[in-house]
């Protein structure tokens, strides 16, 4: 017997998004304090996403390079309204953060599973070192198949 449904009403084929490239503790850690700007510190999207990137760097520089940088502070003082320098935008700004994070894995992929995801995790009040792997895994098996 033939299917009373017509093809044309099925729903379309889902295509299983993936990263164009491996996904990195860099790219969870910056994402995850762009989060904390926006939600906990009241940022602005573009300010969040320099935030971000430059707390990303600053803490990759530390591990790799033993660099240690003089902002500790900074960003309370500036929440409190003791300075208006923001820190971050000598290190970071919205743009690199597109070019570095976001285009690097795919704005589709960023804005329909990453973010979200991350987000999410974030939301459920996790904390980032339980997350920084296991979140990973699966997206970067999906680059091998």
């Amino acid at each position: 017997m033939k299917s009373p449904v017509k093809k044309a009403e099925l729903a379309p084929e889902v295509k299983l998004l993936k990263p164009l490239a491996p996904i990195r503790r860099f790219d969870v850690f910056a994402e995850w304090n762009r989060l904390k700007a926006l939600k906990e510190l009241g940022f602005t999207e573009d300010d969040a996403k320099a935030y971000g990137l430059a707390v990303a760097k600053v803490v990759a520089a530390r591990k790799f390079y033993g660099h240690r940088i003089k902002y500790k502070g900074a960003t309370k003082a500036f929440v409190e309204g003791r300075t208006k320098e923001k820190w971050w935008e000598k290190l970071a700004s919205a743009a690199e953060f597109d070019e570095k994070i976001v285009n690097r894995m795919g704005r589709d992929f960023y804005e329909k599973v990453f973010s979200p995801t991350i987000e999410s995790l974030y939301e459920q009040g996790k904390k980032y070192e339980e997350i920084r792997d296991t979140v990973r895994q699966e997206w970067n098996k999906l680059l091998k198949e």
